[in-house]
Parts: structure tokens; C-alpha cells; sequence
């Protein structure tokens, strides 16, 4: 709610330098505030101590933390199935549209969430 109407009719914010500026800030914020953002790795193993997540390890290095957003694809992988729980489903989709959508004031991209 914070971007609507600030850069324009659309409530997203486009990164300046482009989609890449995403991943970068996100990374600085995760340095300022002690993370540890590992890019172009693949989760080996995802520690568990006390049944609590304590760290993930790949390719012989480890991190520490509390814990671990990812695909459930990655704790399967690890041997965790017992771990993941099926909620529902996603559909995503992109329309590139010749006019508008009735009801959005002509808004020139928007975004609509069907529960």
C-alpha cells in the first residue's frame, strides 16, 4: 500500500537499474544486519538440532541460523519430506493486454489476486 500512487497510477515500484537491483538490496540489508546471503548454491543438507532448524550446508560450507525460507523442493531433497505439508496450490500468470480491465480506473499495470 505504501508505493500506490507514488511513482504513478501502478502500485509497483520498478528498481531503478532494473529487476537485478532486488537481489542487491536485499543482500546489503542482509549484511547491515549480520545474514548471510549465499547466491548460486545449492542446499546439501539442512541441519536440524533439538528438532529446531540450525543451519544449512553446501558444498562443504556451513551457515548458521534460526531459519530457512526456501522451496519445499530443497527439504525434500534433503531428506525431510516428513517436513513438508501440501497448503494448496499457485497459479501465477503474465497477460500482456490490448486495453484495460474494466473496474481499475485504465491503470496501466496491476496486479489481481484471487484467493
Amino acid at each position: 500500500m505504501d508505493s500506490i500512487d507514488k511513482y504513478g497510477a501502478s502500485p509497483f515500484i520498478y528498481p531503478i537499474y532494473g529487476l537485478g537491483g532486488i537481489p542487491e538490496g536485499f543482500s546489503r540489508m542482509c549484511a547491515i544486519y549480520g545474514g548471510t546471503f549465499m547466491l548460486n548454491k545449492d542446499i546439501d543438507k539442512i541441519d536440524i538440532a533439538d528438532g529446531k532448524v540450525s543451519g544449512v550446508s553446501s558444498g562443504g560450507e556451513s551457515a548458521k541460523c534460526k531459519m530457512v525460507i526456501c522451496s519445499p523442493d530443497y527439504a525434500v531433497r534433503c531428506g525431510l519430506q516428513s517436513k513438508v505439508k501440501s497448503m494448496g496450490k499457485i497459479i501465477r500468470c503474465i497477460c500482456i493486454m490490448d486495453h484495460p480491465i474494466d473496474k481499475t480506473k485504465n491503470s496501466p499495470s496491476l496486479q489481481i489476486i484471487i484467493p
